[in-house]
């Protein structure tokens, strides 16, 4: 039986289209570095993240919640959140890699774990974004990847067969429940090596 022929090209966001880069945000604030493992630990790969992501954590309240987790720190927490535009930075090569997906017919995706209105703040500046044909946002939706459901809710919104779908992500457990559904994946590296797994596959 032929393979099928793969149609849509689903990517994650942070850190594959876009540079999370909170440790040099932090460090653009002027915090040490032992404040910034504080916050890394507590803050950005905590759980309390992960509800920024679902939806469950208002980052409008988010200072005032960390502060409570991260105490003695409030003039950081402050700063940290009222500067947080700037701490995700697009890569240069992520329009170009869109662009020619597109032009080689491609329809493209974005499925991430991203908090609303961070997505709203951020996601309008980046230069790709007038060439999707659709989008989730976890935070929206309030499921986050790895679960099942919030693929299949990509799917079904827009009509597409997940066999004829490659997920691009940069977390391996992302892309294992990508591929338990029956899309096909590539984990995500960096652009080259990204090119070069595109080209092995037919698709650039």
């Amino acid at each position: 039986m032929n393979k099928p022929e793969i149609k849509n090209i689903i990517f994650d966001v942070g850190d594959v289209l876009i540079d999370f880069r909170y440790e040099d945000y932090m460090r653009d604030l002027g915090f040490s570095e032992d404040v910034i493992r504080l916050f890394v630990e507590n803050m950005i790969i905590s759980d309390h993240w992960g509800k920024l992501d679902k939806g469950e954590l208002d980052e409008d309240g988010a200072a005032e919640h960390f502060s409570k987790i991260i105490p003695g720190h409030d003039r950081e927490i402050q700063l940290f959140w009222e500067h947080i535009a700037d701490i995700v930075e697009e890569y240069p090569e992520a329009c170009p890699l869109i662009t020619d997906l597109k032009k080689s017919g491609y329809s493209v995706y974005l499925l991430s774990n991203y908090p609303p209105k961070l997505a709203d703040m951020h996601w309008r500046v980046f230069t790709f974004l007038d060439q999707l044909d659709g989008m989730i946002i976890s935070g929206r939706e309030h499921i986050t990847k790895p679960d099942p459901a919030i693929y299949e809710l990509l799917v079904s919104r827009y009509g597409l067969k997940k066999e004829e779908c490659l997920f691009i992500d940069d977390r391996e457990i992302n892309i294992e429940a990508a591929a338990a559904l029956g899309m096909d994946t590539i984990l995500f590296t960096g652009y080259d090596d990204l090119r070069s797994e595109l080209n092995e596959k037919g698709i650039l």
